[in-house]
């Protein structure tokens, strides 16, 4: 004999999240930390970019002050998206995708500042990115 469903939430299964889901959740936080440390120092220390890149005091469209608060306002939001990622939110994936493309985007424009610094923040963009992308295997029918 079964047991009976006591209410609606018996009936549904408990739900499954995958590993690469956390995972990417945790990278998303550390990606905002390095947006946020990127940005500070180009914030608060005006000529230190300037001094490591001989192309002045401008990238390829702004100056260094102007991406500094770029990178300080996608780490913020960043931030509260990894929170959402690693609650579940099918929302803050998605969101947590458009921004790991922006940032890296953002990281190209960088490129020529801090070359290395720039394409390990874009590594850890493009695992953000196909974390929050991929599908669970031992979850059938799941979608992002």
């Amino acid at each position: 004999m079964q047991p009976q469903a006591s209410g609606p939430d018996d009936l549904v299964p408990p739900m499954e999240r995958s590993h690469w889901v956390a995972f990417a959740g945790i990278l998303l936080m550390v990606s905002a930390l390095f947006n946020l440390l990127t940005g500070f120092v180009a914030v608060f220390n005006h000529g230190y970019y300037s001094k490591v890149y001989s192309g002045g005091d401008r990238l390829l469209i702004l100056n260094y002050t102007a991406w500094g608060w770029i990178f300080v306002a996608l780490g913020i939001v960043m931030a509260l998206l990894s929170l959402g990622v690693l609650v579940g939110s099918r929302g803050a994936r998605l969101a947590g995708v458009c921004l790991a493309a922006i940032c890296l985007v953002a990281q190209m424009i960088f490129l020529p500042v801090y070359p290395w610094w720039s394409l390990f923040t874009m590594l850890v963009s493009l695992l953000v990115i196909y974390g929050l992308l991929v599908e669970p295997k031992h979850v059938h029918g799941a979608r992002v």
